[in-house]
């Protein structure tokens, strides 16, 4: 396997996994953090963030586990999807140089 394609996944799969943790920390600060007089957060703030993240994460993990179940039968599709458009163009393409030889013939 190319290095670089290896380094290209590795910094896309990085890259993700920030968006999404990002997201998370976000969503779960908007949620939970409702008072900004301490510099700790109360029982029930940590209480509510850790089960944030935990819903979070238990989302992403069944995403994935779909998606994972679900990529080849739609790989499958779209490959089905080129080959029939690839056959249709290469139809096309003997009915127009078909065509072109009669009327080369005609004239």
């Amino acid at each position: 396997m190319d290095p670089n394609a290896l380094d290209f996944a590795s910094l896309r799969n990085f890259k993700d996994f920030l968006q999404h943790f990002n997201v998370m920390s976000e969503s779960c600060f908007l949620r939970c953090v409702n008072t900004f007089n301490n510099r700790e957060l109360t029982e029930e703030e940590a209480l509510c963030v850790t089960q944030c993240a935990d819903k979070h994460v238990k989302v992403n993990k069944k995403v994935m586990e779909v998606y994972i179940e679900v990529q080849p039968q739609i790989a499958k599709k779209r490959m089905e999807e080129v080959a029939a458009l690839q056959e249709s163009l290469e139809k096309q393409n003997k009915s127009s140089e078909h065509s072109e030889g009669s009327e080369t013939k005609k004239s």
